[in-house]
């Protein structure tokens, strides 16, 4: 077993320390991910020696296993939060990019927008079928990402969700969501799935929307723009974060200035978010 072999099933389980020479581990945030793995093929150019794998598991496994010195990069879709602060204090964060989240549905959905408080009874289950919020008749069909998301989390608190997970379905209040673990699976199931709704950041929402199949919407009559982000109007917004473990030192810190750098930004830019520079 090659050393890249090695060190990927060892990530696979996140059971030991993965600092080793020539390997950057990364894992977290599933919106974070696609431009990891696109920067990192870039840098593979120049640094042939050096592996990276990337594995997912969503912010709070990110914030976890970057503390517990399980991977040397952690990746958050959204701050960390005070507790996991007070509980690993030699975290640090280095922003890569701010991120709108927007609602996506099927393309042959009729709908164009949605006003805040039309997603919240939709995901509540007040509005039950499509008829209500002036869409074609037809069930709503919920399509959620799990807690341990930082996506899940910025939609939650911004539509006041209180969801309660069981057996593959959250629930919040009525509304019944199917768990999809990771946007692209939740976009493919809108993609197939007429009456389906669901939310993912808007790079991930906007790449998918380009094959036709599903329709990115706008909120209160605006569209998730890098201006109208940046300037407030677009309200679901989150910063795109990589972790480590105190300062960052090695290949890894070499790697996180790649991505804070021009090439690494031009591309984040290129995949529909907002760079940092």
């Amino acid at each position: 077993m090659n050393k890249l072999c090695l060190l990927a099933a060892m990530t696979a389980v996140f059971g030991v320390s993965v600092a080793h020479a020539g390997v950057i581990t990364s894992a977290g945030s599933t919106t974070v991910q696609p431009a990891m793995k696109a920067c990192a093929k870039v840098y593979k150019k120049n640094h042939a020696d050096v592996h990276i794998v990337i594995a997912g598991g969503g912010s709070s496994k990110g914030v976890k296993t970057v503390a517990n010195g399980k991977v040397d990069i952690g990746r958050a879709s959204r701050s960390v939060k005070a507790k996991e602060t007070k509980k690993y204090p030699d975290v640090k964060s280095h922003k890569i990019a701010t991120d709108g989240v927007v609602l996506v549905v099927n393309a042959d959905n009729p709908l164009s927008n949605l006003a805040s408080v039309q997603v919240e009874q939709l995901f509540k289950g007040e509005a039950a079928n499509w008829s209500t919020v002036g869409g074609a008749d037809g069930e709503v069909s919920l399509v959620s990402m799990g807690s341990e998301h930082g996506t899940y989390e910025l939609f939650a608190k911004k539509f006041h969700l209180k969801g309660v997970a069981k057996e593959g379905v959250i629930t919040f209040d009525k509304g019944q969501a199917w768990i999809a673990f990771s946007q692209d699976v939740a976009l493919d199931k809108v993609a197939h799935d007429a009456n389906a709704i669901t939310f993912a950041s808007v790079g991930v929402a906007n790449d998918y929307a380009t094959g036709g199949k599903v329709k990115v919407l706008t909120l209160d009559g605006v569209e998730a723009t890098a201006e109208n982000v940046i300037s407030g109007r677009y309200t679901v917004s989150r910063p795109l974060l990589l972790l480590s473990k105190g300062e960052p030192v090695g290949e890894a810190k070499d790697f996180i200035i790649y991505m804070q750098g021009a090439e690494c930004q031009a591309i984040v830019k290129g995949m529909g978010y907002i760079p940092v520079k």
